[in-house]
């Protein structure tokens, strides 16, 4: 077997991460409405929200079978539909959790390049029977979210004119809000984040195809490192399946932060990518899962 090197020429560098996609995705995408004031309490200031009254969760739980940048990996996402920020609209990650032989690279691409708030665990599963489909995510021994849909109608109309029919080789765009942080320290030796940068992530869809769904069940056990069960679930929107394709389109900054009000959004970012054994004294974890 041929041997790597420390050293990667600068032009065979050219590439790296050129052309970003996470082509032909599948799996679950499910809408609820949460409580107002946890949406308020996890979104950090600087951002409105479209409708505060009904706040939105998005997820999703996708097996991404041919990423141009690793081996296929899971993917599951949880964030608020509807955050606003100036004259943008998009949504607000809170967290991603992967798996799989390609999700080490789908993190640390994601996480550096991005700043999208990526952690590991222990297991992802999307499977489909017929009209049925499941998922389930594992991460460090805790079930933090599971799922079943039925292909068919929506639970609320209104979600249905809100996200319509899309039909096989449609395109959508779609944006978020991220953030990308220096680290620094204190005179005492504390953590601090001493610039903050606010960024845009632009990205389209193709679709191959999108089926719209109801929710039959969702389940979230409670976690200190992933606590997904914050946000919720108050009412039932609706789910969709769906393969498709996302690739891209430009990464871009929006602001930045800097003294006070930039250390301050570590309170809203730690969470989504670090765990509770970084500020404890006491942590310990036996075992496989």
């Amino acid at each position: 077997m041929k041997n790597g090197s420390y050293f990667v020429e600068r032009e065979k560098l050219h590439s790296f991460m050129k052309g970003a996609a996470m082509n032909e995705e599948e799996g679950l995408y499910i809408y609820w409405e949460t409580d107002p004031k946890v949406a308020r309490r996890v979104l950090p200031p600087q951002f409105g929200l479209a409708d505060p009254e009904h706040p939105l969760v998005y997820s999703y739980f996708v097996n991404i079978r041919e990423p141009t940048f690793a081996p296929w990996y899971m993917e599951a996402g949880i964030g608020l539909l509807g955050a606003q920020y100036k004259e943008h609209s998009g949504l607000y990650f809170c967290n991603l959790q992967l798996s799989g032989p390609g999700a080490q690279m789908g993190l640390l691409s994601g996480r550096e390049g991005s700043g999208l708030p990526k952690k590991m665990c222990e297991k992802i599963v999307v499977e489909r029977n017929d009209d049925i489909a499941h998922t389930i995510v594992e991460a460090k021994g805790r079930r933090i979210f599971e799922a079943e849909i039925e292909i068919g109608d929506h639970d609320e109309p209104m979600i249905e004119a809100a996200f319509p029919k899309i039909d096989p080789g449609a395109s959508a765009d779609g944006y978020c809000f991220l953030f990308k942080y220096e680290i620094g320290a204190d005179s005492e030796g504390r953590m601090t984040l001493p610039k903050t940068t606010l960024i845009g992530y632009d990205s389209v869809t193709d679709y191959r195809s999108y089926e719209h769904a109801s929710i039959k069940s969702i389940s979230m056990e409670s976690s200190l490192d992933d606590p997904w069960s914050e946000l919720v679930v108050v009412k039932p929107l609706g789910a969709a399946y769906s393969i498709n394709s996302n690739w891209v389109r430009g990464v871009h900054p929006l602001a930045t932060f800097e003294g006070k009000e930039s250390d301050d959004l570590f309170s809203y970012l730690f969470a989504g990518r670090y765990d509770r054994s970084t500020i404890c004294t006491g942590h310990q974890r036996y075992g496989q899962y």
